[in-house]
């Protein structure tokens, strides 16, 4: 173990998680190599558990006289020592930035001990690798969630507190939805939802959104899980490039051509955005993988995503219950797993829903067709529902309509999009139709 700490430093941590609780909740069992300190720990948790707050000297000198089995384990002077650590002789922001490295550290260790712990004990075969692997990356990622952010919320009587802020937004790419949502999706944390019929093109508006955004300077990634990455940019590609998707495999084995069309992505003002496509085998990749991808993104190239298109939400895996045959609860989780990586990293989060229901090829779409997908429809921001018969799909159109909206009016809006299947771009018509509100 390469990040040792001497018992000097163990005192000092003890003494700063008698001040801050929040330390003393995250450090655990062995965490202290000194024995002493570590019984100390125990006694300290156990009392704030009980009574919500931290002692004084002589009140854990009370607690470990009447604990036999600490009586045992800690001598008179420890507590004396411990207490005589003076916290204001060394630099707050070093002190509390050590101690944090120290529990992550240590949380680290021991959930890579107990899982190879557990590795160990455990039958391994064809059956269940899956299973073990998905319980592994749970229990370290779950462990090691580890946050000392210590934001206390808004003080009502701060004045600053009242400011509300412009969240940033990033256009739609439809006017329509943008008058809407007051500009566009918001930036930080917006989870957006298309749902559709088996086969009526999900991907082709996921595609046209990752194409907007890059075109917009949003920084874009696009998770597929059904269509291999290189048909994905080839989708993106047709739109982007302007390139007939039908000429696309041929077109595409000119460098020099390529090479043309991709300066001109962009409107001349704005630099285009970076765009990754990356395909994680069906049913198998999870929230987790798909956060790991994009932060290694952040990470190693040094720029900041914007958005992450997920091609889409059915066939992801859910990594907290992964036997589920709830179909409700596995979507639900998700969604919210999802929703959460938003907030967390800041990304907005754009998806769809396949919908199963009697009225195929039907010129409608209502939340009651979504119903399997309730625990969906709740969690997500904006939910929007994509709508073509066959009459339609032979004039090349689409209804795009507006099911659920967090942030702004308009539910039950549509809006008649033409699709240019030869570039698989969507543009948005002034034919718009406001529905009543008791027809949704």
């Amino acid at each position: 173990n390469n990040m040792q700490f001497g018992q000097d430093f163990e005192k000092i941590f003890f003494r700063l998680s008698l001040d801050k609780p929040k330390y003393l909740q995250a450090i655990k069992f062995n965490f202290y190599t000194s024995e002493e300190i570590d019984a100390l720990r125990f006694v300290a948790n156990k009392f704030y558990y009980k009574y919500n707050e931290t002692h004084t000297e002589e009140n854990l000198k009370i607690l470990i006289q009447n604990h036999h089995k600490s009586k045992e384990r800690v001598s008179n002077g420890i507590l004396d020592i411990v207490f005589d650590v003076d916290l204001d002789k060394y630099d707050e922001e070093w002190i509390t930035k050590t101690e944090e490295s120290w529990i992550k550290w240590r949380t680290f260790n021991t959930s890579l001990t107990d899982t190879i712990e557990y590795i160990k004990t455990t039958d391994v075969n064809p059956e269940n690798v899956d299973a073990i692997v998905t319980k592994v990356k749970g229990l370290i990622n779950d462990r090691n969630n580890l946050t000392f952010n210590s934001d206390l919320g808004l003080n009502f009587f701060e004045f600053d507190s009242h400011d509300q802020k412009e969240a940033e937004k990033v256009s739609t790419g439809y006017n329509f939805l943008d008058r809407m949502l007051g500009g566009g999706y918001d930036k930080g944390g917006n989870l957006v939802v298309y749902a559709g019929e088996q086969n009526i093109g999900k991907s082709i508006y996921l595609a046209n959104d990752a194409a907007n955004f890059v075109k917009m300077g949003t920084n874009t990634v696009v998770i597929t899980a059904e269509m291999a990455a290189h048909k994905f940019v080839k989708r993106i590609g047709s739109n982007l490039l302007n390139i007939n998707i039908n000429d696309y495999a041929e077109k595409a084995k000119n460098r020099d051509h390529i090479k043309r069309r991709l300066e001109t992505v962009g409107d001349g003002f704005t630099p285009p955005g970076n765009l990754y496509v990356k395909q994680f085998p069906t049913s198998q990749a999870t929230v987790l993988d798909i956060e790991a991808y994009v932060a290694q993104i952040e990470e190693e190239l040094q720029i900041k995503v914007g958005a992450v298109v997920i091609d889409y939400i059915n066939i992801l895996a859910n990594y907290r219950n992964q036997n589920t045959e709830n179909t409700y609860m596995k979507i639900k989780q998700i969604a919210e797993d999802l929703r959460a990586m938003g907030i967390r990293n800041n990304w907005l989060i754009v998806t769809a829903t396949q919908i199963n229901r009697n009225g195929y090829n039907s010129s409608d779409i209502s939340m009651t067709d979504v119903a399997e997908s309730a625990g969906l429809s709740h969690t997500a921001d904006v939910m929007l529902g994509i709508i073509q018969d066959d009459l339609m799909r032979a004039n090349q159109e689409y209804w795009l309509k507006v099911l659920k909206i967090r942030d702004g009016e308009g539910k039950g809006n549509k809006c008649k999009l033409n699709i240019d299947y030869n570039y698989m771009r969507l543009v948005e018509t002034e034919d718009i139709s406001t529905s009543s509100i008791h027809s949704i």
